[in-house]
Parts: C-alpha cells; sequence; structure tokens
C-alpha cells in the first residue's frame, strides 16, 4: 500500500479549496433526474441542505446533501453548509419517506459542523417541545 504522500497541512488547504465539487455538482453529473424537495414542514427552508428524489438508470433513490457555495454570496446563503434544526428536520423527513417507499439513500457530507448559535439552540427545545405533544 502506497502512502499518502501530503502532509497534514496540504491536505487541510485541500478541503478548503473552493473548486472542489460540491453536492449539486456530484448530483448533475450522477443522476439522470432530480426532483429537490424544500423546508421541514415545521419551520422553514435550510439552505445549506439540498435532498429530493433522483434517478440514476432505472432507478429511483433518495439524495441527501451538504451544500456549501462557490462564492462569498453563496456561502452566505447557504450559511457556509453549516445546517440548522431545520436542515436536519427536512434530512430526517426526507428518510422516513425513503423507508415509507423503499427507496435508497445517498448522502453527500460535506460539513465543517452544525450551526452553533443560540437561535439554533431555542429552535431544537421548542421542536422538543412539539415532538412531546404527537
Amino acid at each position: 500500500m502506497e502512502k499518502n504522500r501530503l502532509s497534514a497541512w496540504e491536505k487541510v488547504l485541500l478541503a478548503r479549496e473552493v473548486t472542489r465539487p460540491k453536492a449539486l455538482d456530484y448530483i448533475e453529473s450522477i443522476f439522470s433526474e432530480f426532483i429537490e424537495f424544500h423546508g421541514d414542514r415545521y419551520y422553514g427552508e435550510d439552505p445549506s441542505i439540498i435532498g429530493g428524489i433522483a434517478k440514476i438508470e432505472n432507478f429511483v433513490v433518495t439524495v441527501i446533501g451538504e451544500q456549501k457555495g462557490k462564492t462569498m454570496k453563496e456561502n452566505m446563503e447557504r450559511n457556509f453548509g453549516m445546517p440548522n434544526p431545520e436542515g436536519y428536520r427536512k434530512a430526517l423527513r426526507l428518510m422516513k419517506q425513503a423507508e415509507k417507499f423503499h427507496r435508497p439513500i445517498l448522502t453527500f457530507i460535506d460539513t465543517p459542523g452544525a450551526y452553533p448559535r443560540n437561535r439554533s439552540r431555542r429552535k431544537r427545545a421548542t421542536e422538543k417541545q412539539l415532538l412531546k405533544t404527537y
């Protein structure tokens, strides 16, 4: 087995390269059709999580991915790929839908982690209260 010749810092720089492919780039090149779903059905839309139904050859699959932007404006719109609680709920909704219709799930993960702010924690507490009622 050949050792990787990149240093740790070179790997960090490669991971931060803005021109490397994002989830939507992979989706466009792999799947013949893609229908994107929006929203979590509780609070709103999180543009850092994309997901929907896609077709590859004759198979229908569920696709979920974390999407960063390619420009500073796109990165700000997509929160630099850091999901909020509504993004995780959207992903969960798509996973439950895939389970119901017996579709495989493909995920594209590219994240620095969840967005760490007080509003996100408050939304999570509200969601727990909502789930207790069901």
